[in-house]
């Protein structure tokens, strides 16, 4: 099927509008890249094992494919719409039926606004992100939100765990990462909890310091005691700068259960 001059929809389904609008810009992209207009955008706020069907703005985009006011859809990966091979089949017969094409520009990977953190591994199947005044004031909130959208997400963990690593790494960001006085910027950790879809748990604190003064020994567990403890509870530790290279975040991951 020829794609030149095509209109198309642009749909994505993720867990909050901040981050639904980055993965939009991006698509947006990728269609004026190749000089498709853009008829409709639509994203659902959902966890991605709500049935398409049941989505609100998923019906939106699928109405326009099926009545040929687009020719085309363009969706970070296949996955965000159809879960397993049988829904991966049946959406595939569809577009033939009606038809349509479809792009995917991030499958396999995760959403754009994480490609910068992608590790090996599953791509990221639901997450929550907030940020907080670096502040100790902040740590007792903290883990009260994280303990609720541990649950609302779902994860299959150590959900004790996984607040104890959360806590440790806010608190070093709280200790470690305060602005340089004097240059104007606000004092905030962003947290971000990533489930995958092999149910690892990523925890990602994000600090205004980019430096990391020590950050092998740090990590290794050789020096202070904060990274120590999280390793001890079988926290794998990582970290990386912003793509501006203006902040770092520190990550770990926790193994959740399998399903079998």
């Amino acid at each position: 099927m020829r794609t030149d001059g095509a209109t198309v929809v642009l749909y994505t389904c993720t867990f909050t509008s901040q981050i639904a609008t980055t993965t939009l810009a991006a698509l947006h992209a990728f269609a004026a890249e190749r000089g498709w207009t853009i008829q409709h955008e639509a994203y659902d706020m959902a966890p991605l094992h709500v049935p398409a069907r049941l989505r609100t703005g998923w019906r939106s985009a699928a109405h326009l494919l099926d009545t040929g006011e687009v020719a085309g859809l363009v969706v970070p990966a296949e996955y965000e719409i159809a879960r397993n091979p049988r829904e991966q089949g049946a959406l595939r017969q569809w577009l033939l039926s009606v038809p349509a094409f479809a792009a995917y520009p991030y499958a396999g990977r995760q959403t754009p606004l994480d490609d910068q953190l992608a590790l090996p591994g599953a791509p990221v199947d639901r997450q929550w992100r907030r940020s907080y005044a670096l502040t100790p004031a902040s740590l007792r909130r903290l883990r009260s939100d994280a303990r609720m959208f541990l649950t609302v997400l779902g994860w299959q963990g150590d959900v004790p765990t996984a607040l104890e690593v959360l806590s440790r790494l806010a608190h070093n960001a709280v200790v470690h990462a305060q602005p340089v006085p004097g240059i104007g910027l606000e004092a905030e950790m962003t947290v971000r909890l990533a489930i995958t879809e092999d149910n690892a748990l990523l925890i990602d604190v994000e600090d205004p310091r980019p430096e990391f003064p020590g950050s092998e020994a740090a990590i290794a567990g050789e020096t202070g005691s904060g990274l120590m403890y999280v390793r001890a509870l079988d926290a794998t530790v990582t970290w990386f700068l912003s793509e501006d290279a203006c902040s770092k975040t520190v990550r770990a991951v926790l193994l959740g259960e399998v399903s079998t």
